[in-house]
């Protein structure tokens, strides 16, 4: 396979360009600075300089026959509407006229469950053949994708070119600085809670799993015209899932509980005052109702289809993540937080 993959100097599409490159395969990344780069470099993969919210910067990035891994986005849950547009929709739109017209063999985009309504009134497990699409408002995060998706599905057909829509749960994983860019600071500063009682399921999927159903949604037959949901098997709660996440990253592991409604609250005028002043927070509506809504995903199709298993269990997941986390001295580690890659580490 060659590939073409955007986002893959950031946690998802880092190690999806490793997996493609230990396969043998192709590989080709567009780049915005130089410092990824040479990151993308010492990987082994070709980087190829361009901005995806600046068309035309990057016309030579995608060939004939290429499988495009589109993993590039805006990750945040917070911040103005117009960013998610320019970032994840524009950028979209922008990759698609510099592709199809090249004849890539098919277009993988890397979306997320968080293009489904964040709704605890929801009974059966979320599927993409049976569930709407149905983003809060105020998420922009989900509205953004699923804006996205329909850009993919859209150009893709009048194209004649292949897609398939991958809906990612809750990633986690060793190299993800997500959690150091937003998870640490939460923790640190006390305003980390359990929401509820904290036994809502969160759609946990460890990155190398999720990087087999990439790799899978990229070479197998069956994949072409599907969305697929891919979630672990295990029913983490959101209570495990935050303790966990503290004893991996050796932070408190103890935290306070507050109402869903006490939490919207404060988070609704987090919303409105970042809004006001231009200022992101780590707090917001959007990230309130991820956390505490029972994430029930129905994986089946894309394990009928193409085959897909979790291989990595949470407790393994974790341990790993521990690992990780330990072995970055506190330079690497300040260096991360102050300078967050625009990738996909993609909320459920």
């Amino acid at each position: 396979m060659n590939a073409a993959v955007t986002g893959g100097s950031g946690f998802f599409g880092g190690a999806l360009t490793r997996a493609l490159l230990e396969r043998g395969d192709g590989v080709r990344v567009l780049t915005r600075s130089a410092a990824a780069a040479e990151k993308v470099r010492r990987l082994g993969a070709e980087p190829v300089p361009g901005e995806l919210t600046q068309a035309g910067s990057f016309e030579n990035f995608i060939r004939a026959g290429d499988v495009v891994f589109h993993a590039a986005a805006r990750v945040d849950m917070a911040g103005r509407w117009e960013k998610f547009q320019r970032t994840t929709i524009d950028g979209t739109l922008n990759l698609l006229a510099a592709a199809l017209p090249r004849k890539p063999k098919r277009f993988v985009y890397i979306s997320s469950g968080g293009v489904y309504a964040m709704n605890r009134k929801l009974t059966a497990p979320i599927r993409a053949d049976r569930t709407p699409a149905r983003p809060c408002r105020y998420n922009f995060y989900g509205r953004a994708k699923l804006a996205a998706e329909q850009l993919v599905r859209r150009e893709c057909e009048r194209a004649g070119c292949e897609w398939t829509i991958l809906r990612l749960g809750f990633l986690y994983g060793a190299g993800n600085t997500a959690l150091l860019n937003h998870f640490v600071p939460l923790v640190e500063s006390k305003r980390m809670y359990i929401i509820g009682a904290g036994r809502n399921r969160i759609a946990a999927l460890y990155i190398d799993d999720a990087v087999q159903a990439a790799l899978l949604a990229g070479e197998k037959p069956e994949g072409a015209g599907k969305i697929y949901d891919v979630a672990g098997d295990e029913p983490v709660t959101q209570k495990e899932f935050v303790r966990a996440t503290c004893d991996a990253l050796g932070l408190p592991t103890k935290q306070k509980r507050t109402l869903r409604g006490a939490a919207m609250f404060v988070a609704w005028i987090t919303d409105c005052l970042s809004n006001w002043a231009n200022h992101e927070s780590h707090i917001s509506r959007a990230a309130v109702a991820l956390m505490c809504s029972d994430q029930n995903v129905d994986s089946g199709r894309i394990r009928d289809e193409l085959g897909w298993e979790p291989k990595i269990d949470f407790a393994e997941g974790m341990r790993r993540t521990r690992e990780w986390s330990r072995g970055l001295s506190t330079e690497n580690r300040s260096e991360t937080q102050t300078n967050p890659s625009m990738t996909v580490e993609t909320p459920s």
